[in-house]
């Protein structure tokens, strides 16, 4: 049990370098253990262990320094040769709510970090609320 926590904190350590948001905002998702789960079900465990083990080192090599873990992170995970590309598929669950082009549940397409990155809703859930079409959009600056 204690092995799977310190797993699950490695996820969540390494999918803030994965997906740039911070660890608030991802546990504010709500969906992080769903997610973990997902990947230790859906890969061989091994491989999820290894993947794991690797971004411990890279996490702990380099603490502190953003920009040396995001280069170990470019070469040492992301390469679909590595993993079998299970740094780019976090990084979509994370974003999209799916694995493997799969919606997860339907939380997982509400709490999509996407739609926060768009500035706008889901369609279907999470509704701005009454009137607020009359407000203008946020403009890109």
């Amino acid at each position: 049990m204690e092995s799977n926590k310190k797993a699950a904190n490695t996820f969540l350590d390494i999918s803030v370098f994965l997906t740039g948001f911070n660890k608030m905002e991802l546990l504010g998702t709500g969906m992080l253990e769903t997610y973990f789960n997902v990947v230790m079900n859906m890969n061989n465990v091994a491989l999820v262990e290894s993947f794991l083990a690797e971004s411990e080192k890279i996490l702990a090599k380099n603490q502190g320094n953003a920009e040396k873990i995001n280069n170990e992170i470019l070469h040492k995970l992301m390469p679909d040769s590595l993993y079998n590309g299970l740094a780019k598929n976090i990084i979509t669950m994370w974003y999209m709510g799916n694995w493997m082009n799969t919606v997860i549940n339907p939380q997982s397409y509400v709490q999509g970090l996407i739609w926060g990155v768009a500035e706008t809703h889901p369609p279907g859930a999470k509704q701005p609320g009454y009137a607020s079409w009359a407000s203008a959009p946020n403009t890109v600056k």
